[in-house]
Order: C-alpha cells, then sequence, then structure tokens
C-alpha cells in the first residue's frame, strides 16, 4: 500500500471533540478559582493571583475571539483553481481588496488559494502563539502561588503568647498599684524629702513598666493577626496551586490544539504552494489523468487535499463558534467572580460550571456540523 509521503497526497487529521475540550477547562478552572474566597499576594507581577488570572483573562477573549479572523475561503478557492487547471485562467476566488485575504489580487486562481492559505496560517499562529504565551504566565502563576504555601512566619505567635503578655501587663498594673500606695512614711523631717523622691522613683518605675508591659501586649495582637492572616494565605496559595497546575495544563492543550492546526495548514500550504508552481501540479493532473495514487475533486485537485482543508475549516469554525456561543460569556461571569476578593457569588459560580457542561457536551455537534 502506497504511503502519503510516496503519493503527496495529505490524509486529513483526526477530528476529535477532545482536542477542543481544554478551551472549555481554561473556562471552567478560572470559575473554580473565583469561587474560593480569598486572595493571594504574590512575588510576581501584577501582585497578586487574582489580579493574574483577571490578566490571562484580557489574553484569552482574544485568543478566542480570533484576532485575525476566520480565512476560510480556502475551498472555494480551491474549487476556481481546479476548474480553470487546464483553460484560461479566470478571475480569482477572493476579489482583489478583501479584507478577509490581504494582498489578495485577481490573476491567477492557485496563488490567491496560496495566499488565502499563507494567511490562515499566520492567523492560527498568532492564536497558537497566544496560549503558549498564556501557559507560561499560568506557570509563574502556579509556582508564585507554590512559594506563597510553603513560605512560613519565623516566629508563629499563638494565643499562649497573648496570655503570657497579658499576665505580664497584669503583673506590671498590680506593681504600679503597690508603689502608689506604699505613702512615704519617716519621723525624721530631714529624711521626709528622701523618701518622697524615693517614693516617686517607684512609682515612676513600675508606671514605665505598665507602659512596657502594655506596649508588649499591642504587639503581641498585631502579631498574632498578622500570624492568622498569613496562615491563612498560605492555606489559600495551598488550595490555588493545584488548580492551577491543571490550568497550565489546560493552556497547553489549547496550544496543542492550534499547534496541530498550525501543522495541518503547512502541510496544506506546501501542496497548494506545488499546485501554484505547476498551475496545477505534475502533468497526469493537468487537466487529464490523475497521478498514481492521487485521487482527484476536479480536475488538477486532489481529493485528499480538499479533504484536508474541510477539516481544518471545521476545526478552526469549530473553536469560534464554540468560543461565541458559549466561553466567551461564561469567560466573563469568571472574570466577575475573580474581581471580587470577598464572599463569591454561589449562583454565578454554579452557572459558570454548568456552561461549561454545556460547551463540552455541545464540542460533538459543533464538530459534525462543521465537517
Amino acid at each position: 500500500m502506497e504511503t502519503p509521503e510516496a503519493t503527496g497526497a495529505i490524509v486529513p487529521p483526526e477530528v476529535s471533540p477532545e482536542l477542543l475540550e481544554p478551551l472549555v477547562t481554561v473556562v471552567a478552572i478560572l470559575g473554580e478559582l473565583g469561587a474560593t474566597p480569598g486572595d493571594v499576594p504574590l512575588a510576581v507581577p501584577p501582585g497578586s493571583l487574582r489580579a493574574g488570572l483577571v490578566a490571562l483573562i484580557a489574553d484569552m477573549k482574544r485568543a478566542m475571539g480570533h484576532l485575525h479572523g476566520e480565512a476560510t475561503r480556502l475551498h472555494r478557492a480551491l474549487a476556481t483553481a481546479g476548474a480553470t487547471t487546464g483553460a484560461t485562467p479566470e478571475p480569482a476566488a477572493v476579489p482583489p481588496g478583501d479584507p478577509a485575504v490581504p494582498g489578495a489580487t485577481a490573476g491567477d486562481p492557485w496563488t490567491t488559494a496560496a495566499t488565502i492559505t499563507l494567511r490562515w496560517r499566520e492567523a492560527v499562529a498568532s492564536v497558537e502563539a497566544i496560549w503558549a504565551r498564556l501557559a507560561g504566565d499560568a506557570v509563574r502563576l502556579r509556582d508564585a502561588c507554590g512559594t506563597a504555601a510553603t513560605a512560613g512566619a519565623t516566629t508563629e505567635v499563638t494565643t499562649d503568647h497573648l496570655a503570657a503578655a497579658v499576665a505580664q501587663q497584669d503583673k506590671a498594673r498590680q506593681e504600679l498599684l503597690g508603689a502608689t500606695r506604699a505613702l512615704p512614711v519617716t519621723s525624721e523631717v530631714a529624711t521626709m524629702a528622701e523618701a518622697v523622691a524615693d517614693h516617686e522613683t517607684r512609682v515612676a518605675e513600675a508606671s514605665a513598666g505598665l507602659q512596657a508591659a502594655t506596649e508588649a501586649t499591642e504587639k503581641t495582637v498585631v502579631a498574632m493577626v498578622e500570624t492568622a492572616v498569613a496562615k491563612e494565605r498560605r492555606r489559600v496559595a495551598a488550595a490555588a496551586h493545584e488548580p492551577l497546575g491543571r490550568l497550565v495544563a489546560a493552556c497547553h492543550g489549547a496550544t496543542y490544539f492550534y499547534c496541530h492546526l498550525r501543522r495541518c495548514l503547512e502541510d496544506i500550504e506546501a501542496t497548494v504552494a506545488a499546485m501554484a508552481a505547476g498551475r496545477g501540479g505534475p502533468e497526469g493532473t493537468r487537466g487529464g489523468p490523475a497521478a498514481p495514487g492521487v485521487a482527484q475533486e476536479g480536475p488538477g485537485v486532489p481529493r485528499d487535499l480538499m479533504a484536508a482543508v474541510a477539516v481544518a475549516e471545521g476545526l478552526w469554525e469549530a473553536s469560534a463558534h464554540l468560543a461565541k456561543g458559549h466561553l466567551l460569556g461564561t469567560l466573563r461571569m469568571a472574570r466577575g467572580l475573580l474581581v471580587n476578593p470577598g464572599v463569591p457569588d454561589a449562583t454565578a459560580a454554579t452557572t459558570v460550571a454548568q456552561r461549561c457542561r454545556d460547551a463540552t457536551a455541545a464540542l460533538p455537534g459543533l464538530l459534525r456540523g462543521r465537517r
């Protein structure tokens, strides 16, 4: 049996809902993190976990929105090119100046098809680059959270420390009361001044001792509160570390999806470029019999090429419809949860989770409708 390399045919890649699932998983995890009360100050920009996740969402919206548009007119352009192979070239399938295909001009339809493929592949590569950058940002947030979860205070102040400070303060108060009540008594007039001065000294010393003990108690209270806050932050950071690990994996999965699509388009681009260079490819395909092992869609257009284009268009359009029909609105709700570090909106959190389940269930239909 002949291999694809031997025939020059392009084998359509497998179309599976699993390829698109990471896009849904990313949103679900963000909703999960937003539904967890509290925030974690981090040593990396933008300074806290929630602020970092909100920053991720801004780039995710750009990636899901397909910033460069949908350059999916290749199928039509190839059909036109196939129909004109071996005949007088007709106007290109894409009119000159079409914003969907920058640089497209009227003329040879194979050149137009090559231009469309190039622009489409560049659009996919730009989305892939955003997801790769998001994966790197998620790694930094995960690692910073891991550091915050294990960073303990040098001395943990407990209620026992506070009890000891309060006891010391009570002792100092009793000493002051004792010194104040011990009035100077002497039978000698000459020594009365000395007795009064000695009394005043003892009172001043006891007063200073009480002040020092009071300040120590206040500092212990502050330190105990700081210990409690730090402990809670470590708890929140530890709780966030595991879903952040899953977020990293999901971002890598989304990157892989667009990498997979880009590689499909690179294969298509190479074949279209070869067809454009030969105005329809080998002699056997110029309006005549197909080359051995190459099925024809029409004059000069391999059927496997058209099938590969259909698969690529299906994946690209399915990801766009998944984002616009399911994910972008849900992503806005997840952002709303993240910008409020207080008690989360339980209804919104439940809605985000349900919408993500609905999006996952819709994946097979999205792909079947566009294959």
